[in-house]
């Protein structure tokens, strides 16, 4: 592909733009904590030129070594890991995505707001042209009204089953496991492509996050603002950065600070965070040579609009029989969204939720050949199709879990979703549930 550096524009302003002129598959990975490391690059790509959707993670891996010097922006599904290990199936999610689904498009913008720089990367110049071409349209855009919601969970049944698996680690199944509860409805009508980037900017306003992204693929759209990376590498030095141990944002200063400084000598929050450090450090290991892998800024305290977060670091350099997709398989999924040890933990979770995951709990982000990978784990994610929707939160539930603590917790991380559905005075514990 030809680059070419153009003049520095806002990364949502021409990502708005598109939402109203373009009406194809796209994708914007959005740093909206760009002023935060190590992410300090947005990408919009444009154009699709080629697109695989299936299940083969093999396939795939063929398919995009043939590009070496090509991106590809998609996403992989939590269920995509059946593939990888012999586990249970669940029923189907109330939106159903491909357990992958990846692209490569004809225009990628490169954003550096390190430096506010701006490059085009194109296979030929006449889609740039066209891009810049798009105007703002006037509109007075109303986020669409939800009909109806429901859950996998009641709130009492997810308490049930929270004291449920605190029985099975005191008798010593595991240590650790993520419970998670999906949230699913219908809107009063189909919604638009704009009204869906429109739930986007409201939701990087309440909630920003290194990570967060819109991704159309076909008619599913993909509203993210997540915290988490999943895997960083290049040239074969790769790292993950996991979150684990979670703390709502205090309403004053003072209570600010006092969760804050829980968070950070919290042994319980730790103890999360440590376990998953393990896991991670476990899986790396499997592709890694053994005396690179390096934990790095182990319990940082990591600051968000709504809530603080406890994440490490694991560093690792792929050893040279292996490639940047034998760590996504040694990976995935994420052990923050798993528990300890990973693969009993989720042949037990998936008795409880029963119910597919699917984008939630799996990953988006970007393969550049067999060089370069960059994949967040999808957590505080909005999924839409037609008049559709979905989200979903959870956490750590190890043996000193209270269970109304956990509950509220997974509302404190639902909030920002809650709050631009409009959602507030939703009487969830109430919700009738399907498990």
């Amino acid at each position: 592909m030809k680059c070419q550096k153009i003049s520095w524009q806002n990364p949502l302003e021409i990502a708005h733009k598109i939402s109203q002129n373009y009406q194809k598959n796209w994708v914007f990975l959005y740093s909206a904590l760009h002023q935060e490391k190590p992410n300090s690059k947005s990408y919009i790509a444009i154009f699709e030129s080629q697109k695989y959707c299936g299940s083969d993670f093999e396939e795939l891996q063929k398919i995009i070594k043939k590009d070496v010097n090509q991106i590809w922006f998609g996403g992989l599904s939590y269920e995509l890991s059946s593939q990888f290990e012999n586990l249970p199936k669940t029923s189907k999610s109330f939106i159903d995505i491909e357990q992958i689904f990846f692209s490569k498009f004809d225009l990628i913008l490169e954003f550096n707001h390190d430096n506010q720089q701006l490059v085009a990367r194109y296979n030929n110049k006449i889609f740039l042209d066209k891009l810049l071409e798009y105007k703002l349209l006037d509109e007075n855009q109303q986020l669409p009204k939800v009909e109806k919601i429901s859950s996998n969970f009641s709130d009492e049944s997810y308490k049930s089953s929270i004291n449920s698996l605190k029985e099975m680690i005191s008798a010593g199944d595991f240590f650790q496991a993520n419970l998670t509860r999906k949230f699913f409805g219908k809107f009063y009508k189909k919604v638009s492509q704009n009204e869906n980037f429109k739930l986007f900017t409201e939701l990087t306003k309440k909630s920003p996050a290194n990570y967060s992204a819109f991704m159309r693929f076909d008619d599913n759209f993909i509203i993210s603002s997540t915290p988490e990376l999943f895997l960083k590498g290049k040239n074969n030095n790769i790292f993950s950065r996991p979150i684990k141990g979670t703390i709502k944002r205090g309403e004053n200063p003072q209570e600010d600070r006092e969760n804050k400084n829980y968070l950070k000598n919290s042994l319980k929050e730790k103890a999360e965070n440590l376990m998953i450090v393990d896991l991670v450090r476990n899986d790396l290991s499997r592709v890694c040579m053994p005396s690179t892998i390096k934990v790095k800024k182990l319990f940082n305290i990591a600051t968000y609009k709504t809530i603080y977060h406890l994440s490490s670091e694991i560093h690792g350099k792929i050893s040279q029989k292996f490639s940047i997709f034998d760590a996504v398989r040694a990976c995935f999924p994420a052990g923050s969204m798993t528990g300890a040890p990973k693969i009993k933990t989720m042949e037990v979770l998936s008795d409880f939720e029963k119910i597919n995951r699917g984008i939630y709990s799996g990953a988006i982000g970007y393969f550049k050949g067999d060089n370069e990978v960059n994949l967040a784990v999808v957590i505080r994610t909005l999924i839409v199709k037609e008049n559709c929707f979905e989200y979903q939160v959870g956490g750590a539930i190890t043996f000193d879990s209270d269970a109304e603590l956990e509950l509220q917790e997974t509302y404190a991380k639902a909030s920002a979703i809650v709050k631009i559905l409009n959602l507030e005075e939703t009487n969830f514990s109430s919700l009738g549930f399907q498990n």
